[in-house]
């Protein structure tokens, strides 16, 4: 009886053990064999599929490498630096390759048309699901998909119409003229100023998005918000390297502990400031317009299946997202307005001509024509975000091509932005001329992608566009501005687009 029983558990622990070894051959090997099999069939070229890793190691040595040092020459061909691996692979396979990370691919797609199409579906071509990471750093909006995206999307749009943006003004005005008095204060004993933008700028915005977000200046759990997101944003570059392992979230590593920590404290602080205006509101504060207003009020209308846990998330979304996409652009645009002096006499003479020594307005704003063919120009060169992330989770139709499920597709901004064959053989060179017809003409809607496209293009654009736009103008009236001799050119991908040694810049007060 006993050799019965041990013969039956034996063949069981037998079979559990077999069924789990076919499921790893299956998930580790076979079918990534198998996808990689049909991807070269419909043209794409890639290397042979390495077991666990697949380039990951590659892509991580030689980011490293081309990180390592500045560039030489402040040259706006940035796209072997900031995609090093994926430059690498256009120049060994073509347009049309995939790059592996872990067991699945990436599928770069860079026809214009074929990425209009991936992002005009968003319910086929979706955010890659379990993005645990993309969570932490971006979440709400930015981050959901279906249904929840659809309501919150109805929710939020209202924030950006431009007469919300208008009433917004003023709180810009008031940031901006803040930042600019303690510039002139410097320039007070001196001919001339050296200042990094980076935290200048990244204090600004911070305080410009506290007021149009929550309706308020920069509190201290805000201030500490933003402390922390430094450190999530340190630890996450930390684990790049982990992020296609699945359940990393989980590792019990020091990296993981010190984001998941990070992490669990932000949403405290939110559900403080969220609370907190929830209680105002209660006991009769009006709405201020600001985006937390706006979601408390669906929360508190039942039928808008808005949660609490939903106000608090998208709130702590935008407190992340806006003020460093809305920095790291203009952070571009002062570069290149430093770096071509004739193109920053040309937009000064137009805000001048606008405005005089008068505060910019809205109005005046959409005046400028040459100060946003600048920042266009300067989103092209230096977009934002470097890079844009689809999945399929079943065989989709894209032009002509049937693609296989269990695939990723990325989108190469920078790639594509640095593209003769899409730009023209002048494609390397600042040139805001390019931009003479705006962006909003079909061919332009199509290559031009700082903001995404489709439905979920980014739902703040206006309002960046508007701020940054103020900000550039306000500068101009004011000051001069220079490359620092001390400043090394060194673009670097980093979630978004950052300055590796900062953004060290003269400032000289006009006479």
């Amino acid at each position: 009886m006993d050799a019965t029983v041990a013969s039956v558990v034996i063949s069981v622990l037998a079979l559990v053990i077999l069924s789990y070894t076919i499921k790893l051959a299956n998930r580790y090997w076979f079918r990534p064999k198998k996808i990689e099999k049909r991807l070269r069939e419909l043209g794409f070229g890639g290397n042979p599929y390495r077991i666990i890793f697949g380039d990951a190691k590659d892509v991580d040595r030689m980011r490293a490498q081309v990180t390592s040092k500045p560039m030489e020459q402040f040259s706006d061909d940035i796209a072997p630096r900031v995609l090093p691996y994926y430059h690498h692979m256009v120049q060994k396979y073509g347009k049309k390759y995939f790059i592996w990370f872990g067991t699945k691919p990436r599928l770069s797609i860079t026809d214009p048309v074929l990425v209009k199409e991936i992002l005009s579906r968003p319910n086929e071509f979706r955010k890659p699901t379990n993005d645990q990471m993309g969570k932490v750093l971006v979440g709400g909006l930015f981050m959901s998909d279906g249904n929840t995206w659809t309501r919150h999307k109805k929710i939020l749009n209202p924030s950006f119409h431009i007469d919300k943006i208008k009433n917004m003004l003023p709180s810009i005005v008031e940031s901006c003229l803040e930042t600019m008095e303690r510039w002139n204060l410097s320039l007070a004993s001196n001919k001339s100023i050296e200042i990094d933008m980076v935290p200048e700028l990244d204090t600004l915005i911070a305080d410009i998005m506290c007021k149009t977000v929550v309706a308020g200046r920069i509190s201290e759990e805000t201030k500490r918000i933003y402390q922390l997101r430094k450190t999530v944003n340190q630890e996450a570059v930390k684990l790049a390297k982990l992020m296609f392992f699945t359940g990393w979230w989980n590792f019990p590593t020091k990296e993981v502990k010190t984001l998941k920590a990070a992490h669990k404290e932000i949403q405290s602080l939110v559900r403080k400031v969220v609370t907190r205006r929830l209680d105002e509101m209660k006991n009769g504060a009006s709405n201020q317009g600001d985006i937390l207003s706006l979601m408390l009020e669906a929360f508190q209308d039942k039928a808008s299946e808005v949660s609490l846990d939903d106000v608090i998330e998208e709130c702590r979304s935008f407190l992340f997202v806006g003020p460093e996409s809305t920095s790291r652009s203009l952070i571009w645009m002062l570069y290149v307005l430093a770096k071509y002096p004739e193109w920053q006499e040309r937009a000064r003479e137009e805000v001048l001509q606008v405005f005089g020594d008068q505060k910019p307005n809205v109005e005046g704003l959409n005046q400028l024509k040459i100060v946003t063919m600048i920042m266009y120009e300067a989103l092209r060169l230096y977009p934002p975000t470097g890079m844009v992330h689809r999945s399929i989770n079943r065989d989709t139709k894209l032009g002509d091509m049937v693609l296989p499920a269990w695939i990723q597709l990325t989108i190469p901004i920078t790639l594509m932005n640095h593209d003769p064959d899409m730009w023209g053989e002048d494609v390397k060179q600042f040139k805001p001329e390019r931009f003479d017809e705006g962006v909003f003409n079909s061919k332009m809607q199509s290559m031009f992608l700082a903001f995404s496209g489709g439905p979920r293009k980014c739902t703040g654009q206006s309002m960046a566009m508007v701020t940054n736009r103020f900000i550039i103008a306000t500068l101009l009236q004011h000051f001069s501005l220079e490359l620092s001799p001390s400043y090394l050119h060194a673009p670097r991908h980093s979630f978004f687009l950052v300055p590796q040694h900062g953004m060290k810049l003269t400032l000289r007060k006009l006479v």
